[in-house]
């Protein structure tokens, strides 16, 4: 089996990035626009690649990709790109990123750069700082030439971690990995948006009920510290306190800083967590967000499934990409499924 080695390019700016967005929705965004690909296959020269789209894709399409495993420094990133974009499906996936959670643990850095630098196999590039809010057009020869060399360099980089990190790293655990970022890089699972709309109104609405039958009429009566102490007594919640300091003395933890005040937003009683968002003047609870970020992502396509691997030091998944669906309900209040499932033609 080959090993292809990639690296894609992207337009990014101020308000369109990485930084603020999930990867699904950058992605699957308007705005999306890849400027250039570096590939590198097995140990053989890296190269650059940049055009139109139907270029990259023609130029994507000489790989044999089918007798391929392809390696990335973050690959739920580009393998999206490979499958949603240019409709390319590896035999394998595997990711530096990945392998770098379980040998080093969550705590350390698992950057391109920090791993680089522990490893001394070389240093990255920041050229990318360069392109903020530059499309592919935007780039005169020089400049696009020299991005080119830092996506290569970032190949090379990655090439190299891998031929240092999979020596003794499990053949199972890389087949893990692979089945892990398929389940995101090829989606299968089809939300309906119709019957997720009328769940998210059933909950605005059974939210404004709960906090009537709290006995909170006027949302302002929740400003109060010493009422809203008793209201999650109420509830057998004990409110959070810590140490002010100005008094130095133990007051309520109430504030939009304090974690164990936003904690209870996920709180398993819908009724407190309705009461803290209305005492943090949020216009959602845990349950709202959720089904809305579903909405917006049944209107762009299929459900990708972000599952991180070795997300904690014990080795378990955890949610990624801002959903974790291992916490998630199988069914609504009313017992009606809010998703279906259905098989692509040829996966």
């Amino acid at each position: 089996m080959d090993l292809i080695t990639l690296d894609f390019e992207t337009y990014y700016d101020k308000d369109y990035s990485l930084r603020k967005m999930t990867t699904e929705a950058y992605v699957r965004d308007p705005r999306f626009e890849v400027i250039g690909v570096a590939v590198r296959l097995n140990n053989g020269e890296t190269e650059w690649a940049s055009g139109t789209h139907d270029q990259i894709k023609k130029y994507l399409e000489t790989f044999n990709w089918g007798k391929a495993m392809v390696l990335c420094h973050n690959t739920m990133f580009d393998g999206a790109i490979l499958n949603w974009c240019f409709d390319i499906c590896p035999r394998m996936y595997t990711d530096t990123l990945c392998i770098a959670r379980a040998l080093h643990g969550t705590e350390a850095s698992a950057s391109l750069s920090a791993l680089s630098e522990r490893y001394d196999i070389g240093v990255k590039g920041t050229e990318v700082l360069d392109a903020l809010g530059k499309r592919r057009g935007d780039f005169g020869p020089e400049e696009l030439s020299a991005y080119g060399d830092y996506c290569i360099n970032d190949v090379i980089l990655t090439y190299k971690l891998f031929s240092i990190m999979a020596r003794k790293f499990p053949k199972s655990e890389l087949r893990l990995i692979d089945l892990t970022l398929r389940m995101f890089t090829e989606p299968t699972l089809a939300l309906d948006g119709s019957l997720l709309t009328s769940h998210l109104d059933d909950i605005k609405e059974r939210k404004d009920k709960l906090l009537v039958d709290a006995g909170v009429p006027d949302k302002t009566e929740l400003m109060s510290n010493p009422k809203f102490a008793e209201l999650l007594k109420g509830f057998g919640v004990e409110p959070p306190m810590k140490i002010s300091p100005t008094t130095d003395k133990e007051t309520f933890a109430f504030a939009k800083s304090d974690e164990g005040f936003k904690a209870l937003l996920n709180h398993e009683n819908e009724k407190v967590q309705s009461l803290v968002a209305a005492r943090l003047g949020t216009k959602s609870t845990l349950e709202e967000t959720r089904t809305q970020r579903f909405i917006d992502i049944a209107g762009r396509g299929l459900l990708p499934v972000p599952v991180r691997y070795y997300a904690a030091h014990t080795g378990r998944w955890g949610g990624d990409d801002k959903i974790n669906l291992q916490n998630l309900p199988s069914r609504g209040p009313n017992g009606k499924i809010l998703c279906s499932a259905h098989r692509t033609m040829g996966r």
